[in-house]
């Protein structure tokens, strides 16, 4: 049975995160003014794809550790994907690592952007999907993994072959394509807090916790991606690429606090085991102790008997 963390806690973590949300669209409002801001949207995508694959080799890790748990499968898998096509966009858009700092991109919408927002949306609605039946064992189990991985991963290429072929074919613009594409990746990322929101898991572990908040701060995200708002396009990138990036932050959090927990486990099981053992040997100690003292006993009442049966026959002789 899972130990239920104290409410207060839950509440806690909770009012830290819609403080965070708060706090974060009161400086979307205030550093809106500022020009030099945009300069760092290079560099900030980088650092992004840099967490996301050391999230990503954090998560596989931990799934194959112990394989337990789906949902850190799919979410290694997930963000290894998305870092590898957010170091691709930012060294295609700069030409190179020489203008990181400049702020020239080369493209309103990447392609790679958009993809890459899809792509961690769908996984994180997979894992979400896969987090609820993590009993599985044994062959069942692994055959159930392949017909996952490569469901998801098929259906995710042809989405990619026919966004790609619309594009090339001029069926749809830009612009469309980012509405479209930015509307279905909006609705997953909504099922899937939904989804992780009302498991109620989040009551017994603290790595969902974190997983709701990176889904909270991805929806905003996608919100401020989506060209629907009267601002610069420049203002609305920025704040997108700024709540990833807490996003990524929030979830890399998370699962080095995992990593914590799990080893305070293991040192908390080491010492038990340690106190158990302790507590073997000085019961067997008392054990050997009671067992010579009634050894001794035995012994005495043997010569005992034996100096009665002596005197018997002594007086028996008289």
């Amino acid at each position: 049975m899972k130990n239920r963390l104290p409410r207060e806690h839950v509440d806690i973590q909770f009012l830290s995160l819609c403080v965070s949300l708060l706090a974060f669209l009161g400086l979307a409002y205030w550093a809106g003014d500022i020009v030099w801001i945009k300069d760092f949207q290079p560099f900030v995508t980088l650092i992004s794809g840099i967490f996301a694959l050391f999230i990503g080799v954090l998560a596989l890790l931990r799934y194959y550790t112990k394989k337990i748990s789906w949902n850190y499968l799919f979410i290694g898998i997930g963000f290894l994907g998305v870092g590898l096509l957010d170091i691709f966009q930012v060294v295609l858009d700069l030409g190179g690592m020489s203008n990181l700092f400049s702020g020239a991109v080369s493209q309103v919408y990447p392609v790679t952007s958009v993809l890459s927002k899809t792509f961690l949306a769908v996984i994180m609605f997979v894992s979400w999907l896969v987090s609820r039946k993590d009993e599985v064992n044994g062959k069942s189990k692994k055959k159930k993994e392949a017909i996952l991985m490569g469901v998801v991963g098929g259906s995710f290429g042809l989405f990619i072959g026919v966004f790609v072929y619309l594009m090339v074919a001029g069926i749809i613009v830009d612009g469309m394509a980012v509405i479209i594409v930015g509307l279905i990746s909006l609705m997953f990322l909504i099922l899937a807090l939904l989804g992780y929101l009302l498991s109620k898991n989040w009551l017994y572990d603290d790595f969902n916790y974190w997983i709701i908040f990176l889904i909270a701060f991805l929806i905003l995200s996608q919100i401020f991606y989506l060209p629907f708002f009267n601002l610069e396009y420049s203002n609305m990138m920025n704040l997108s690429i700024w709540a990833r990036f807490f996003a990524y932050i929030g979830l890399l959090i998370g699962f080095l606090n995992s990593i914590y927990v799990m080893f305070q486990k293991e040192i908390e099981t080491q010492n038990e085991l340690a106190n158990k053992n302790k507590q073997l040997d000085q019961t067997k100690a008392k054990v050997e102790e009671a067992y010579l003292m009634l050894r001794e006993e035995k012994w005495s009442l043997v010569r005992s008997k034996g100096s009665v049966d002596k005197i018997l026959k002594d007086v028996m002789k008289k």
